[in-house]
C-alpha cells in the first residue's frame, strides 16, 4: 500500500488483495476504470453538478501520477451511474460492464473519489472487494485510507461501511416520517394526480382541473352502469379520453395515454376525489381485511373534492360486491347454474356434468347441463334438474316417514363400519409404537453410532421416522373423530328436517350467488339418469343454519356422517 498526496492535497490508497488468480507480473500500465454515481435525477441532470466534479478530480488523480511520479496510468473507461442508490449500485448494468472489462483484462485498476460511490451495502461492499482479490485489481480511492489486505484493515472498511449504509436508511426513515406526517396534515406527497393540478404556491395542494374532473366522473358513471372495469376503459378510450399528460419540473414533457385496466382501478378506488387521503394503505387490500384502530387510516385532505361522496362509496361497493360474487352485479344473471361444481353427476358414464348454454335457430337462448365425457355428452335442461332437486329436498322436509327410514339405514350402515375402522385404529396404533421404538434407539445410540460420515444418515432416518409418526398420529385422529361420531348416532332425523326446512325457507330470498353456497352446504352430490336422479346431501348440518341431510329422487339413498355423505347410492 502506497500513500501518496494529490496535486489537488487529496490522500490516495492502492489496495490490491492476495492473487487468488495469478496473472504473472504485475501490469506497469494502470488501466483504470473511473466510478462515478449520483442517487437522483435532478444531480444527474446537472452539467456542472457531482459527476463532472467526480470525473474532474479522477482525471486530475491520473495526471498527477502520469507527469508528477513518473508512473503509468491511463483512463480505459469511465463508469457513469445516474440516480442509482448506493444500495443498488451493485446490481447495476454499469457495474456488470465493469466486472466483464475485469474479467477480461481491460481493466486492471478502479478509481473512485470516496468509498460511498462504490456502494453503501456493507455486503455488497466485501462483494465487491472479493472480485478484485480474484482477479489482482487494484483499487484507489482519493478519499479515504482503505487497506483491506489486513484483518485490521477489512475490520476498519466493514466499520466504514456499516456506518454508510446507517447513514443511507437514517435518511430513508427521515423522508418516510417526513412523508407520513405530511400525509397525516392532509398534504399531497408528490406526483400527478389525473384530476388536479399541482398547486405552485402551496407545497402539498392540488387544484381542480376542470376538463379532467369530467374525465374522472365520466368513468365512475360507466362503471356504476356496466359493472366491469374492462368495460368501463373501452368506454373511456373509445370517447378519447386520456390518462394525464403534463410537463415535469426537469422540462419533460409526458403525454396522455390511453387508459389500460390498472389505471382504470387505480382511479376509481382513490379517495383523493372526494378530498380524503388514505395512510398506510398496503396495495390492492381488501378494504374488509384492514384493521379498524390499526395503521391504515383516512384523513381529510386540504383539496377540494370532485366527485360526489354517495357516488364514489356506490363504485366502492359495487367492486366489492362483484369481487365476492364473482359476477358482474350491474347486469341481471341470464341463469345461475346452481349444480355447477361437481355437484351433479351423469348416471350414464359417471363423469361430471356442467352447465352451459346455446341459442336454437329461432334466437331463443338455451341453458342445459352437459356431461363433460366426450364420449358420452348425455344432457338435461338446467331448469328441470335443478327443479327436481330443489322440489325434492322441500318435499323432505315434511316426510317424517321417509326421512326416518332414510336415517335409521344410514345409521345403521355407518355401525357396520366400526368393527373395520377399530381394526385400522389397532393397527396405525402398533405401527405408531413401532416407529417410537426405532427412534427411540437410534436415540440412546447415537453417541456411538454418530460419526462424521454416518451422522448426516442418522439425522435423515429420524427425520423420516419423525413425518411418518406425524402422519401416523393424523390418521389415528381422524379414525378415532369418526368412530366416535358413529357410536353416539351422528345423524339425527329432527336436526335434519329442520335444517332442511330452513334452506327451503332461505333460498328463494338470497341472492343467486349466495343460493350456490347455501345448495353447497346440503347437497353432496345428484346423479343424473335417463329416467332418474339419485341425491346425497350431508348428514349433519353446520352450525350457521339451513343444510342437512340425503336423499334421491326414485331411490332412497344412506348418508354418511359428518363431512361426508352417501357416495355411493343404493340401487
Amino acid at each position: 500500500m502506497k500513500n501518496e498526496l494529490t496535486s489537488g492535497g487529496e490522500r490516495s490508497v492502492h489496495v490490491s488483495g492476495p492473487r487468488r488468480a495469478s496473472r504473472g507480473p504485475r501490469d506497469a500500465m494502470k488501466r483504470c476504470g473511473f466510478v462515478i454515481r449520483v442517487s437522483t435525477e435532478q444531480q444527474a441532470a446537472n452539467e456542472e453538478g457531482s459527476l463532472k466534479n467526480q470525473l474532474q478530480r479522477l482525471r486530475a488523480h491520473v495526471e498527477y501520477k502520469t507527469t508528477a511520479c513518473g508512473e503509468q496510468w491511463q483512463e480505459a473507461r469511465c463508469y457513469v451511474l445516474k440516480a442509482i442508490s448506493g444500495k443498488d449500485s451493485f446490481r447495476s448494468k454499469e457495474f456488470a460492464e465493469l466486472f466483464e472489462d475485469i474479467r477480461t483484462g481491460k481493466i486492471n485498476t478502479v478509481v473512485c473519489t470516496a468509498l460511498d460511490r462504490i456502494s453503501r451495502s456493507v455486503r455488497d461492499f466485501l462483494n465487491f472487494f472479493e472480485i478484485l482479490s480474484e482477479y489482482d485489481v487494484e483499487f484507489v480511492c482519493l478519499k479515504q485510507n482503505y487497506d483491506t489486505t489486513t484483518p485490521q484493515g477489512k475490520l476498519f472498511t466493514t466499520i466504514m461501511m456499516a456506518l454508510a449504509q446507517f447513514e443511507r436508511e437514517q435518511t430513508s426513515d427521515r423522508t418516510r416520517e417526513a412523508a407520513l406526517a405530511r400525509a397525516e396534515r392532509g398534504l399531497w406527497n408528490g406526483g400527478q394526480l389525473l384530476g388536479y393540478d399541482l398547486n405552485p404556491d402551496k407545497h402539498g395542494h392540488l387544484i381542480p382541473n376542470a376538463a379532467e374532473r369530467a374525465t374522472v366522473n365520466f368513468g365512475c358513471d360507466i362503471y356504476l352502469k356496466c359493472g366491469s372495469i374492462l368495460e368501463t376503459m373501452k368506454a373511456m378510450n373509445e370517447r378519447g379520453y386520456r390518462t394525464k399528460e403534463f410537463t415535469s419540473r426537469r422540462g419533460k414533457f409526458h403525454p396522455g395515454k390511453p387508459f389500460n385496466y390498472s389505471a382504470v382501478q387505480w382511479m376509481l378506488t382513490n379517495y383523493a376525489y372526494i378530498g380524503k387521503k388514505e395512510i398506510g394503505k398496503k396495495k390492492w387490500m381488501a378494504r374488509a381485511a384492514v384493521p379498524p384502530h390499526g395503521s391504515y387510516q383516512i384523513v381529510d385532505a386540504v383539496w377540494e373534492p370532485i366527485v360526489d361522496e354517495g357516488k364514489f362509496y356506490a363504485v366502492q361497493a359495487l367492486m366489492r360486491k362483484n369481487a365476492k360474487s364473482r359476477h358482474n352485479a350491474a347486469k341481471p344473471v341470464k341463469h345461475n347454474y346452481i349444480l355447477n361444481g361437481e355437484l351433479l353427476e351423469c348416471g350414464k358414464c359417471g363423469s361430471q356434468m356442467e352447465g352451459t348454454c346455446g341459442t336454437g335457430k329461432k334466437g331463443v337462448r338455451y341453458y342445459y347441463y352437459i356431461c363433460k365425457n366426450p364420449a358420452c355428452r348425455f344432457k338435461v335442461p338446467a331448469g328441470e334438474i335443478e327443479g327436481l332437486v330443489l322440489e325434492r329436498i322441500g318435499q323432505l322436509a315434511g316426510d317424517k316417514e321417509t326421512m326416518a327410514g332414510i336415517v335409521a339405514a344410514t345409521n345403521e350402515r355407518l355401525k357396520t363400519e366400526l368393527p373395520r375402522l377399530r381394526a385400522e385404529k389397532e393397527l396405525l396404533e402398533r405401527e405408531l409404537e413401532k416407529v417410537k421404538t426405532v427412534a427411540s434407539g437410534l436415540i440412546n445410540e447415537w453417541t456411538s453410532l454418530a460419526t462424521a460420515d454416518s451422522g448426516p444418515l442418522l439425522r435423515e432416518k429420524l427425520d423420516e421416522l419423525g413425518k411418518r409418526r406425524g402422519q401416523i398420529e393424523t390418521s389415528l385422529a381422524s379414525l378415532e373423530l369418526t368412530t366416535a361420531e358413529i357410536e353416539r348416532e351422528a345423524v339425527d332425523q329432527d336436526l335434519v328436517m329442520k335444517a332442511l326446512a330452513d334452506f327451503s325457507r332461505v333460498f328463494a330470498e338470497i341472492q343467486p350467488h349466495k343460493q350456490k353456497e347455501l345448495l353447497r352446504l346440503v347437497l353432496h352430490k345428484a346423479i343424473l339418469g335417463p329416467d332418474y336422479v339419485k341425491m346425497a346431501l350431508y348428514g349433519r348440518p353446520p352450525e350457521i343454519g339451513p343444510l342437512a341431510t340425503a336423499e334421491p329422487r326414485t331411490e332412497t339413498l344412506n348418508w354418511l356422517l359428518g363431512q361426508g355423505s352417501n357416495l355411493q347410492p343404493s340401487g
